[in-house]
């Protein structure tokens, strides 16, 4: 077989449709693997990348120009291997990340540099790893850039600001199995779900959750909004850790104000908020993904102890992609897996927005 079924997005100016098309498969390099994709998860960066988010800053990956395929996370089987790959094998069960690109993981077949790829455990869903990867490693970028890392996350007070959310969520699981005491700024709803994922402490963010925090934390982290990052930074004690933040406006001041003036409000805006870090507290950190050894050395850890997982709230074929996309973009709860070995080799189907 020459050619595989993809998710192909036409991008803005079609409407942010999804049309399924038969693509060449792409043959490996010498340090990549081939992937048949079992699972693939949407994650909101995909809803926003349909609609034209990021454009000018991920041009520079080549990942700009419509059509594309979308989609970092994939689960599944080795289906060919470079020249150079020698940890994997043909039929291997793997779960990992692709950087952002024009051939995305919402396919029935992707290339991936092998060394973005784990081993699945026997015994775990397949399918439910797919939903791991990409948010992940990015909430794990956010943490080191707060300054927390395994050795040192012991005893330290953490905020977590949308620890409902996938990365959130995520956090909690990981830090609370670093032994942090973490506290979250989440809905009363949602309460229940944060403390089995490892929260100590709870705050409503229905009220006014800054006021009533002391500048007693030794790291925050902003999943949730980038208004309230700045009141964020009231909470950490003097000599604190540090502060990370994956809802920062870069990829939007670039989008809309080009290369220059883009570049001067984001050191503008970074400039303010590093001057409001309490005394002796040097890490501020603006989080964007990239794969990362280590990242992915420690997922691979965490989901060997089953000490990590993400509610799966629809799966769907390939050629249903766009009610994946709508069960996104709309906020519903769990995530969304799009499922390419269920897509027939012939389907072409178009999506347009307004029939999700």
């Amino acid at each position: 077989m020459t050619t595989s079924a993809a998710a192909l997005c036409l991008g803005p100016n079609g409407g942010g449709a999804l049309e399924i098309r038969q693509l060449p498969r792409q043959k490996p390099g010498p340090d990549e693997i081939e992937i048949a994709v079992e699972a693939a998860s949407v994650n909101p960066i995909d809803v926003r990348r349909s609609e034209g988010y990021g454009r000018r800053l991920l041009s520079l990956l080549g990942a700009a120009r419509f059509p594309l395929v979308l989609g970092n996370d994939f689960a599944g089987s080795v289906s060919a291997v470079g020249a150079r790959v020698s940890s994997l094998r043909i039929g291997d069960r793997v779960y990992g990340v692709k950087p952002p690109s024009a051939r995305g993981t919402l396919a029935c077949h992707v290339v991936v540099k092998a060394a973005h790829a784990l081993p699945a455990p026997a015994g775990r869903d397949l399918q439910e790893l797919a939903a791991l990867p990409y948010s992940f490693i990015t909430m794990w970028l956010a943490v080191h850039g707060a300054g927390l890392t395994r050795q040192n996350a012991s005893g330290r007070k953490v905020l977590v600001h949308g620890a409902a959310g996938g990365l959130g969520t995520l956090a909690l699981q990981m830090l609370s199995a670093w032994g942090a005491s973490v506290t979250a700024i989440v809905r009363p709803a949602a309460f229940d779900a944060c403390r089995r994922s490892g929260a100590v402490g709870f705050v409503d963010a229905g009220t006014r959750p800054f006021s009533s925090l002391a500048r007693s934390f030794d790291a925050t982290l902003n999943f949730a909004t980038w208004d309230d990052d700045f009141a964020l930074l009231g909470c950490l004690a003097d000599g604190a850790l540090g502060h990370a933040t994956t809802v920062h406006p870069m990829l939007r001041h670039f989008d809309e104000r080009g290369w220059l003036m883009g570049a001067l409000h984001v050191l503008r805006a970074k400039r303010r908020h590093r001057a409001g870090l309490p005394k002796k507290t040097e890490n501020y950190a603006w989080t964007t993904f990239r794969p990362d050894k280590h990242a992915l050395s420690d997922l691979g850890e965490l989901v060997e102890r089953t000490a990590l997982n993400l509610p799966i709230g629809l799966r769907v074929p390939l050629a249903e992609a766009g009610n994946a996309f709508e069960h996104v973009r709309n906020g519903r709860p769990g995530r969304a897996l799009i499922l390419p070995k269920q897509a027939s080799a012939n389907v072409l189907m178009t999506i347009r927005n307004n029939e999700l």
